[in-house]
């Protein structure tokens, strides 16, 4: 069929089917992803396609973790002993659950959203990924900065490794509240992963905490790899 006669064919298909159509293909490009990285065992990480696939599928244009990041993640997911604090629940919430959560490591991830809460949830629970608690933890106002109100009572003593991709960065403080508010929980060798380093608010984050604490840290691309010394 030539393009002369395709165009106006196209055009002839409603957009919510064209809508339906293009959800349906996510899905499978997800499921296909995400059966992939359960395959795996036990301490393997997934190849980058593989990831490429499950952020296309995700389908959150503009904020799904981007691949650089999600191979970090899933480096440090498939060996941390755990337990892992999240900032900000998303698609790498997904991936701590494939490749730490089947390992018996256990995941709390902090989401202001109710909306985007519910989602990672769904999600959760619909591929049967255990040891993942994604907590209800609005934003409250601290001194000159504001962060999840953490349901700290019921949260591990440690946490050995942070993916840090939360809150927003137009909240005030930005990042900054996890080092004052859960600092006494990231023992020596616990491992940061902060996401959006190169970006101004984030740049002004890590100096504020390698001034407040001994903190060894390293950058690839976008993100930093920030270690507690």
């Amino acid at each position: 069929m030539t393009t002369s006669i395709i165009e106006p064919v196209r055009r002839l298909v409603p957009r919510p089917l064209k809508r339906a159509v293009k959800d349906v293909m996510l899905d499978l490009t997800f499921r296909r992803a995400v059966r992939q990285i359960r395959d795996l065992a036990p301490g393997a990480t997934p190849t980058r396609e593989t990831l490429n696939e499950l952020i296309v599928g995700w389908g959150n244009e503009g904020f799904a973790a981007q691949v650089d990041y999600l191979e970090e993640v899933s480096r440090h997911a498939a060996k941390t002993p755990g337990p892992i604090l999240e900032c900000g629940s998303g698609l790498t919430t997904i991936v701590l659950g494939l490749l730490a959560g089947r390992r018996g490591v256990a995941t709390w991830s902090l989401e202001h959203t109710p909306e985007w809460r519910t989602r990672v949830q769904c999600t959760l629970q619909q591929f049967d990924l255990p040891n993942v608690q994604v907590c209800r933890a609005p934003l409250r106002s601290l001194n000159h900065f504001e962060w999840y109100d953490a349901p700290l009572e019921v949260m591990p003593a440690e946490f050995r490794l942070v993916i840090c991709d939360g809150p927003p960065g137009t909240t005030t403080g930005g990042r900054y509240g996890l080092l004052p508010l859960m600092g006494d929980r990231l023992p020596t060798g616990a491992v940061i992963l902060l996401d959006d380093a190169g970006r101004a608010g984030e740049a002004a984050v890590i100096d504020r905490w390698t001034s407040e604490a001994s903190l060894r840290t390293s950058y690839a691309g976008s993100f930093a790899v920030m270690t507690r010394e």
